[in-house]
């Protein structure tokens, strides 16, 4: 009886799986398909793969302004620097917020939670407004900023718990040994902290790389990103579903391999200190 129950139960979740993941496949399909079997009504389910879709759109051989491929490499760009200047000012933070006593202490770390709930999209016009009187409208800078202080504070309070779980005793034996405050955070803490880094590192450069509304707002050409460069492929002549959903895949893919690669990492990380 238990062993039919634990069956049932999996076929219940891998078709849950499968529900959740057709959205994906269809794309994919999609992608593969030649150009006249694309929008096809009933959909074509036999039809003889190609790559055409995905040449023209990394080739830039679309109706759109720039290859494709330029704008994965202004994402990347984007979303490495925004993760990097928020981990840099988040790993400090919560390191002190975990173990510094100061006055205000349980104030500013509520403040900062706060600031979650809070809609990126309320801020688009006054940082329209800021970069354009400092001249700083399509530029790469006018992209980072934003997205790594909205990734900011949920940073903060994950390594926050996570550092609370280390046990002090271990940074207590680094001072007795003559060790800095900057040096237990470098050597001690922070190798201890990986899975935790890795997790919210995941977590907000998933932010910053589908990130829309800003990089349409703020950029034109030269510091365009990728989810910008998808919408361009529904125009005045229609959708170029093949070419759409091409980039979309080539879009999604990055995440999903870096999921993958360091899907242990992100379970650690999201679980640690859950049981002690």
């Amino acid at each position: 009886m238990r062993l039919l129950r634990a069956s049932l139960f999996r076929l219940v979740l891998w078709a849950l799986l499968l529900i959740t993941m057709f959205p994906l496949l269809w794309v994919v399909l999609t992608s593969i398909k030649p150009a006249d079997i694309s929008q096809a009504l009933p959909p074509v389910w036999h039809f003889h793969p190609t790559l055409a879709n995905y040449r023209n759109v990394l080739g830039g051989n679309t109706y759109t302004s720039q290859s494709f491929s330029v704008l994965l490499i202004h994402s990347a760009v984007v979303t490495v620097a925004a993760t990097s200047l928020g981990l840099a000012v988040g790993i400090p933070a919560a390191y002190s917020l975990a173990r510094v006593k100061f006055r205000g202490k349980r104030f500013t770390a509520n403040w900062i939670l706060s600031t979650i709930m809070f809609p990126p999209a309320v801020s688009v016009v006054p940082v329209f407004i800021i970069a354009s009187r400092l001249g700083m409208m399509d530029t790469f800078p006018v992209l980072i900023i934003p997205y790594a202080a909205f990734g900011l504070p949920m940073v903060i309070w994950m390594l926050r718990s996570y550092i609370r779980q280390i046990p002090f005793e271990i940074e207590e034996a680094a001072l007795v040994d003559g060790a800095s405050q900057a040096a237990i955070l470098r050597h001690v803490v922070l190798p201890l902290l990986m899975p935790g880094i890795v997790a919210a590192s995941l977590l907000s450069g998933m932010l910053a790389w589908n990130e829309f509304l800003f990089a349409l707002t703020l950029t034109r050409s030269a510091a365009k990103t990728a989810p910008v460069g998808i919408s361009e492929f529904t125009n005045m002549y229609g959708t170029q579903w093949g070419s759409l959903t091409a980039a979309a895949t080539v879009t999604v893919a990055p995440i999903l391999l870096a999921t993958m690669i360091l899907r242990r990492r992100l379970v650690e990380g999201m679980t640690f200190g859950a049981v002690k």
